[in-house]
């Protein structure tokens, strides 16, 4: 293939205007007469040495009727040109922008509405794919799960899929081989998905979405292939930002779990230390325990921490649905005007009422001489009062401006 060929089937990045000798590279459109059965993404960061056979074994299995497109996502080995010279639609990054920015671009490129996601080291057998593609004519997701050939994986990244397969399972219900590297679906449901993720984690995300949109999801075994060239996912440092991007999606994403309910749980503990201790220190002779006023500070401070932690959730679970995905009854009626206008409503007049409180005390002791203050506790708990109140009342001022701004909370207002 000569470089005029070449160039021509390089379909540039907005950000990649160059080839590397400096000629200008303009966007070109195949004209074809029929849209192709799907497109084959391959994300690619210096994969010249397996991006042949991975191109060949595509258009052996598929033959010309399916999309090829590749991007070189800041290579800095010959993967453009191998890929483009093998015969498929390459799209350039200037510069290493991750995986899952790869499969954005690629996605906004691509002509079959059916797409097929799949790495670019030859470790998955493109005779899965047909079957993907079917199955999405039923299924808005498909993947190629990985229950033959494990032998092939690292030992590290074994541990690590185990790992985060679980976690993954656990924390939010989705099941089977959560981080492989070939999965089909439709482009626009991709695009439903508003995928934030930029790396490795971006399986992650796909799975976990797919789950709060309530996908109908199918999997296919395969074989996992030895690769061609040096791995590049590392385990420490992306294994890491697949573990924060779990643990991220569940704060985001399961709100009554991760703070309504623990939020709960340690305002009533609070509620109950405090109201125990409010007229003193308490002995409890069995355990050898003395709790002072110390502890009913702790307490009333545990009220205002598990209050937060409730009020976090409430935020969280309008985040969710401004995403598009469902809640729960309980977080939607709590976001209705009526209620919001309650919930701020009571926070002033606590807030007022702890104020008030606080302002006798103080002016009592100031009246009376001000010698040795002897109602500590009265006074906590006012000034925990008022900060209770100026949280519900800021939360209740929150959850209307989020409200109101949003067209998905019409209904709540």
């Amino acid at each position: 293939m000569t470089r005029a060929q070449y160039a021509l089937n390089v379909v540039t990045d907005p950000s990649a205007t160059k080839t590397d000798d400096g000629a200008a590279l303009d966007d070109i459109d195949v004209i074809a007469d029929a849209p192709p059965t799907a497109t084959i993404v391959l994300p690619a960061y210096n994969e010249a040495e397996a991006l042949p056979t991975v191109i060949e074994e595509i258009v052996a299995v598929l033959g010309s009727s399916y999309e090829i497109i590749v991007v070189d996502d800041g290579s800095t080995d010959d993967t453009a040109r191998v890929a483009a010279e093998a015969g498929a639609i390459v799209i350039r990054h200037e510069v290493n922008e991750g995986k899952g920015a790869a499969m954005a671009t690629a996605a906004r490129h691509a002509k079959s509405d059916a797409l097929i996601f799949m790495d670019a080291d030859a470790t998955y057998p493109p005779d899965a794919i047909p079957k993907m593609v079917a199955s999405l004519e039923s299924h808005q997701l498909c993947r190629g799960d990985r229950s033959h050939g494990s032998a092939n994986i690292p030992t590290i990244n074994r541990l690590g899929n185990r790992v985060f397969s679980k976690l993954v399972s656990g924390f939010h219900g989705v099941g089977g081989d959560v981080l492989s590297g070939l999965y089909a679906i439709r482009n626009e449901d991709f695009e439903d998905l508003k995928l934030q993720s930029v790396g490795f984690d971006v399986e992650v995300e796909i799975g976990i979405k797919s789950r709060l949109l309530r996908w109908d999801t199918d999997s296919i075994e395969i074989e996992y292939r030895p690769r061609i060239g040096d791995k590049k996912l590392s385990p420490g440092i992306d294994g890491l930002r697949i573990l924060i991007r779990v643990l991220g999606m569940l704060v985001l994403y399961r709100p009554v779990a991760t703070f309504v309910i623990p939020g709960l749980f340690v305002m009533s503990g609070g509620i109950v230390g405090a109201v125990l201790l409010r007229d003193g220190p308490v002995q409890i002779a069995s355990l050898s325990l003395g709790l002072s006023i110390h502890s009913f500070v702790v307490a009333t401070f545990g009220i205002i921490a598990g209050l937060q932690a409730v009020i976090l959730g409430v935020a969280a679970s309008v985040y969710r649905q401004e995403a598009g995905f469902d809640q729960s009854k309980f977080l939607v009626r709590l976001t209705h005007r009526r209620s919001r206008l309650t919930i701020a409503m009571v926070g002033g007049l606590l807030a007022i009422g702890g104020f008030i409180w606080m302002s006798i005390l103080i002016i009592g002791w100031l009246t009376s001489g001000a010698d040795e203050f002897s109602h500590t506790q009265n006074l906590v708990f006012s000034s925990a009062t008022s900060v209770i109140g100026l949280q519900l009342m800021s939360a209740g001022i929150f959850l209307s401006i989020f409200a109101e701004r949003s067209p998905r909370h019409a209904v709540l207002l």
